[in-house]
């Protein structure tokens, strides 16, 4: 399957979607990469098993600049919680 970057339906994705394409050619895809014997989610389900995923609101996520800053923020709200208080926090 070939692909060929199109300024305009790029313009347009942005417009639609409010986040433009991404140029594959700027990416580094280049043509001799070969996917075809590929599985798409091949370690998806492994991944999702060992893994919980939180969504942050962007004005929160602006705060952190790594997976780390958020843990250590959660883990001191945790620490000042009174024992068995699931409710407060």
């Amino acid at each position: 399957m070939e692909f060929e970057w199109d300024p305009g339906k790029a313009a347009e994705n942005e417009q639609k979607h409010g986040e433009p394409m991404k140029n594959p050619e700027a990416d580094g895809i280049r043509e001799e990469y070969e996917f075809s014997g590929g599985v798409r989610g091949k370690y998806a389900e492994s991944f999702a098993a060992g893994s919980d995923v939180v969504v942050l609101d962007p004005d929160v996520a602006a705060e952190f600049n790594t997976r780390q800053a958020v843990n250590d923020a959660l883990r001191e709200q945790l620490n000042r919680k009174p024992a068995g208080d699931k409710e407060s926090g």
